[in-house]
């Protein structure tokens, strides 16, 4: 079936409510997993780039700001300055995108000089579907830069949030956090790490800091930790290319300190990981380049876990004993 965007979406918001309901638990994977596969991603098209002139003042803006930033001057920056720098994430240009935009929102953060109006700004355009979705629906391409720092991005400000003396974000935004990050990973099978002459696009990576970060987020339910944590590892059993540029080391580390919060997340990632080995011996050997990809990623994730000192026992003794359908 051809899904749009906005299907899928719906369909998870379907699903994460019969979550909320008890209606639904250990077979969520399984529904997740469905309607995963049933999406289908068309040829690439043209990523637009902003023109060589206001990427020219842009640059010479953010070089400027960091300028003062180091030298401990006062910076200010307007709503309208705040809104051309989001604009920049989707330049192929690393300079502008990762050591320019990236570099200062990172640094400004830090330095308080975002307004809280201008942190709930950036993270309502980081959200909206034409930048988080830039070009999802299509095989690999240069959109890629523009959604995965808009993950990346959307975690400091979610940790900006969660650390401020009091939540900036409304109940909606709240919502539709969980709701277009699912869906965002749902349909993200680009896993691609350093793209060379255009830097970074790493979306895994930045994947596993958002989902960290929302773990320790206390306005994140129970419930939506838990479905996060599923749309993720089904996403992972079907990714066909290869993660190895650091991606899994950042999950395995968001999946630990999850199963550390609570019994509850440990036990539900206990019985996912016994529904996976199960999934995993019935499949046929693998006979295609994507097949390799699937099966390896899954055993590099999961060999990773063993290695981390805070794995609980119970995930560990069972990873352990399984050791030959890992190898």
């Amino acid at each position: 079936m051809d899904y749009t965007v906005d299907e899928v979406r719906q369909e998870l918001q379907a699903i994460r409510e019969r979550v909320h309901h008890g209606e639904l638990f250990d077979s969520m994977g399984t529904e997740i997993g469905r309607l995963i596969d049933q999406f289908d991603y068309d040829a690439p098209t043209t990523v637009a780039q902003l023109d060589a002139a206001t990427a020219s003042t842009l640059q010479e803006k953010l070089s400027d700001w960091q300028t003062a930033l180091i030298a401990g001057e006062p910076v200010v920056v307007t709503d309208q300055d705040v809104l051309d720098m989001m604009t920049g994430l989707r330049q192929t240009d690393p300079e502008l995108r990762d050591r320019g935009v990236f570099f200062f929102v990172s640094d400004g953060l830090q330095n308080h000089i975002f307004s809280d109006n201008q942190v709930v700004m950036m993270t309502r355009y980081l959200l909206q579907d034409s930048v988080l979705f830039s070009h999802i629906t299509e095989t690999n391409n240069d959109g890629i830069f523009f959604r995965s720092f808009a993950v990346f991005i959307l975690s400091m400000l979610n940790y900006a949030n969660r650390t401020n003396d009091f939540d900036l974000f409304t109940d909606d935004l709240h919502e539709m956090m969980i709701d277009n990050l699912s869906t965002y990973i749902a349909l993200e099978h680009d896993t691609r790490g350093f793209v060379e002459g255009k830097g970074w696009a790493h979306t895994f990576l930045h994947v596993g800091n958002m989902l960290d970060d929302l773990s320790n987020d206390d306005a994140v339910t129970r419930a939506d930790k838990i479905f996060l944590l599923t749309v993720l590892i089904e996403r992972i059993k079907r990714l066909e290319t290869p993660l190895v540029m650091g991606e899994n080391r950042r999950i395995d580390s968001y999946i630990v300190t999850l199963v550390n919060m609570n019994p509850l997340y440990r036990d539900y990632f206990l019985k996912q990981l016994k529904q996976w080995r199960q999934e995993m011996t019935r499949q046929m050997q693998p006979e295609v380049e994507a097949d390799w990809h699937r099966m390896y990623n899954q055993q590099r994730l999961l060999q990773g876990l063993l290695l981390r000192e805070k794995l609980p026992k119970e995930i560990y003794n069972y990873l352990n004993e399984a050791r030959n359908f890992l190898a």
